[in-house]
């Protein structure tokens, strides 16, 4: 597996880094554009054309099914949506978790509905970070926004529902084949944990679907029949 160099790594952040002038307000974010195309009914891949929700399974879906039952992303991860997550999670700017939050409630009573069945309501549990991680950056910006929206939903929230046993290297600027290989075991229910039956796992950025899938295993290991996958954005070719 190939490894950057700390130099390497400064020099790609630095590449990433956004500008200092980018507006993360709330209003901002309310004007963020939606993806309203398309997408796979069990991976949420964006499909280049078509309106809505597509009746086939893409062909990786239909080759291979993924562990969780189904996934939506809210944004492209581009623009404004990707500058505020980098912002964030390597500039410590402040997110605006409410206000993603509420756009994601917004879009889950409406054209998401049919992922939180009646009568069924899910446990919010966010993607883990290292221990590592979190203490060099003080949070964990899927467990910020699954905190506001479980709230905003009137949903359990669970935070400790999975735990992040290692990290080789970040995924960011590893290819598909290495996302899935890097975090092949990596999380775990904690021995002796309850868990739900039902769970809206959230992240930030769904990429190559390999930390989705990961987490689902070991939540379907444990006993969880219903795994539906919630990222604010999605990274597209």
């Amino acid at each position: 597996m190939k490894r950057l160099t700390p130099s390497a790594w400064i020099g790609e952040l630095r590449h990433l880094l956004p500008a200092a002038s980018s507006d993360f307000s709330a209003s901002a974010v309310a004007r963020w554009h939606a993806h309203a195309g398309a997408t796979c009914p069990r991976c949420g891949a964006f499909f280049v054309s078509g309106p809505g929700p597509h009746p086939s399974p893409c062909g990786l879906c239909a080759a291979a099914p993924p562990p969780f039952d189904a996934a939506r992303s809210l944004f492209a991860y581009a623009g404004d949506v990707r500058a505020a997550i980098v912002a964030a999670k390597y500039a410590a700017r402040p997110y605006p978790v409410d206000a993603v939050a509420l756009r994601l409630r917004e879009i889950l009573a409406e054209r998401w509905r049919d992922l939180i069945p009646d009568g069924s309501p899910p446990t919010v549990v966010p993607v883990p970070v290292h221990p590592w991680k979190y203490f060099r950056r003080g949070f964990n910006l899927p467990a910020l926004i699954a905190s506001h929206l479980s709230r905003h939903l009137g949903l359990p929230f669970d935070p400790l529902a999975l735990s992040r046993t290692r990290e080789r290297v970040p995924q960011a600027g590893l290819s598909g084949i290495l996302r899935h290989e890097n975090v092949a075991g990596a999380f775990r229910v904690p021995r002796g944990r309850k868990v739900p039956r039902a769970v809206l796992l959230l992240d930030d950025v769904f990429t190559s679907g390999a930390t989705a899938e990961a987490c689902a295993r070991a939540l379907k290991s444990a006993g969880v029949d219903s795994i539906v996958v919630v990222t604010v954005a999605r990274a597209v070719p």
